[in-house]
């Protein structure tokens, strides 16, 4: 049975913090650089394809291709399922990233036009990465390429990734792993590997199709690099780290990937930013493409060198902002994690602040292992604020999931830290 297409550049991003956080020593390095299948150095297509790093001083940006592939039984050449382009920022922390959708039609070297997920067919990542630099303009310094089969295993040694689902999904073509796998909830919940590659995969259960998936996927690369970065996972990374290894190809060497866990120690949530190249669908000759929109495409890959927000719409809309006070924003605190005088400490800390506590209780389980602070509508603004005083919790919609009066409600998880004792941002 022909394996299913599987996307998991979604991972490529938290590869190089995963990796880069549990390099402890030489041996260690040795043994994880074993592992890597450097595909630079056994493929001669790769002679000039990549930047020179010595064009590029210590610290400055530098732009990656990212790659998620599966290869079938009987195929020596491994198909390109998901793919994107990067921007890293190492002095301001920052890493943009453009989605490209596999279906975009353009121009293959040596090969004419084509649906760009056809580059790794007809000539692996190298050839991949030729087609992002004549398409974009960049000069592309590094790749991270990530085989499909690594994916559930990196996801269940990270004890699963904490993420809120827009919708109910219910799609069957996206499950590699049977019906018991093709359904996923609304709402914040923790997803194993098998559901999260669900997840990633979808697109027949949305109006929107591949877009959606797009979508999905930017917002679970999020996720699962806000994770990767967390204290508790620094404990799991060596497991995570033998899951991937063997399914990663890249040319950064794992002292690099070190060293750049390093300048992005402390990155911001709005460090990574992500969009999706604009396009619309239209069929030529009975096959359906992608048609990339040549003037916002140049406009959204000028912005990107120029370290400018991809989508500055969205990006205006989400700096609009109203001055909150206390007094403006009482709270409904649940303990969601089930340890005895965590809702007191909560509450104690937030009417220090100046807040009002008009509700104070229990979850209905003790399963929450993040804390949620979550708005009704158009409340995100109180949400932020609270989310300020606090130092830490996951921001997220009620969405009508989550019933409370208040403007917005603290769900107390697993990760709870006395506040009085702790900094914000920590």
């Amino acid at each position: 049975m022909r394996r299913r297409r599987i996307t998991l550049t979604v991972l490529a991003v938290a590869v190089v913090v995963i990796l880069g956080s549990v390099v402890a020593g030489f041996a260690y390095v040795q043994s994880i650089g074993a592992k890597i299948n450097r595909v630079v150095n056994s493929d001669p297509n790769f002679a000039g394809v990549l930047a020179p790093t010595s064009a590029t001083p210590p610290g400055a940006p530098f732009y990656m291709v990212l790659m998620g592939s599966d290869t079938r039984p009987g195929e020596t050449q491994a198909r390109s399922d998901t793919l994107l382009v990067a921007r890293v920022d190492p002095q301001k922390k920052q890493v943009q990233m453009i989605s490209l959708p596999r279906d975009s039609r353009v121009n293959i070297p040596g090969h004419g036009i084509d649906k760009i997920n056809a580059a790794a067919t007809y000539g692996g990542p190298a050839l991949v990465i030729k087609t992002v630099k004549e398409l974009t303009g960049l000069p592309i310094t590094h790749f991270v390429n990530l085989d499909f089969m690594g994916f559930r295993d990196i996801v269940d040694a990270m004890g699963g990734v904490w993420i809120n689902v827009p919708q109910k999904i219910v799609d069957r073509q996206a499950s590699a792993f049977g019906a018991a796998f093709d359904t996923i909830d609304k709402g914040y919940q923790r997803l194993d590997g098998r559901l999260a590659l669900t997840f990633v995969r979808a697109r027949h259960a949305f109006a929107a199709g591949d877009y959606a998936r797009m979508d999905n996927q930017q917002a679970f690369i999020k996720a699962l690099a806000k994770q990767a970065l967390s204290l508790s996972n620094v404990f799991k990374a060596p497991a995570i780290v033998n899951a991937i290894a063997s399914h990663l190809d890249t040319d950064l060497t794992p002292a690099q990937l070190a060293d750049l866990m390093l300048q992005f120690k402390g990155m911001a949530p709005d460090g990574l930013q992500s969009a999706t190249a604009p396009s619309s669908p239209k069929y030529i000759n009975g096959i359906s493409y992608v048609i990339l929109d040549d003037a916002k495409f140049a406009a959204m890959v000028g912005r990107m060198k120029n370290g400018q927000a991809l989508d500055p719409q969205a990006s205006a809309s989400a700096t609009v902002t109203v001055a909150v006070k206390p007094s403006d924003v009482p709270l409904t605190v649940r303990n969601g994690a089930g340890v005895s005088g965590l809702a007191k400490q909560c509450a104690d800390f937030f009417m220090g602040k100046g807040f009002t506590i008009a509700e104070n209780g229990n979850m209905n389980q003790f399963v929450y292992g993040r804390t949620l602070i979550v708005y009704q509508a158009n409340k995100v603004d109180q949400a932020n604020f609270v989310r300020e005083t606090l130092g830490f919790g996951d921001v997220i919609p009620a969405a009508g999931i989550y019933a409370f009066k208040t403007p917005v409600m603290i769900v107390i998880g697993k990760d709870w830290k006395d506040p009085a004792t702790t900094s914000p941002g920590q």
